[in-house]
């Protein structure tokens, strides 16, 4: 399986290299947790990525503790994309550290939780610059469009 490896170290790195993102739930938990920018904590070889999210805290006690959703990676300077969907849990705490839930105390506050999102699918969009091209090769281009016809064009009806 290198060839999986190998795409989940792209993934890693792209997600490391871009760091923010847009998280969404999925429809039926979107009333409860806000789509919002997040910042990656740390991926892991099990391609998980791990960020932190608030949802309204009248909530708490109706939240699904797993659900689906999308993270959107995207790179102005780069022109590049990454959508991913997958499985989130809410991480509520693993024994050893207790929880990981950081809560207010005020009700109708925003809480903060830890969310371990599992990749499923994973979608990279490139668009890289092509080089500039004259206005005189511009305008070759459209006049031998219009004046020579296009008899190098095969078409196969069988």
């Amino acid at each position: 399986m290198p060839a999986q490896d190998d795409n989940l170290l792209f993934l890693e790195n792209k997600i490391q290299e871009i760091k923010m993102a847009i998280f969404r739930a999925e429809t039926g938990v979107v009333l409860q947790l806000t789509n919002n920018i997040i910042s990656t904590i740390k991926t892991d070889s099990d391609g998980n990525i791990w960020f932190f999210t608030t949802f309204n805290s009248e909530y708490l006690k109706n939240v699904d503790k797993h659900f689906f959703a999308y993270l959107e990676y995207c790179q102005q300077e780069q022109y590049c994309r990454l959508r991913l969907s997958g499985k989130a849990s809410i991480v509520v705490g693993d024994g050893e550290t207790g929880s990981f839930t950081i809560e207010t105390n005020s009700p109708g506050k925003d809480n903060i939780v830890l969310i371990k999102f599992k990749i499923l699918y994973a979608e990279y969009l490139e668009n890289k610059q092509s080089e500039p091209i004259s206005v005189k090769e511009k305008v070759k281009s459209f006049f031998t469009g219009i004046f020579i016809p296009h008899s190098h064009r095969k078409y196969d009806y069988s």
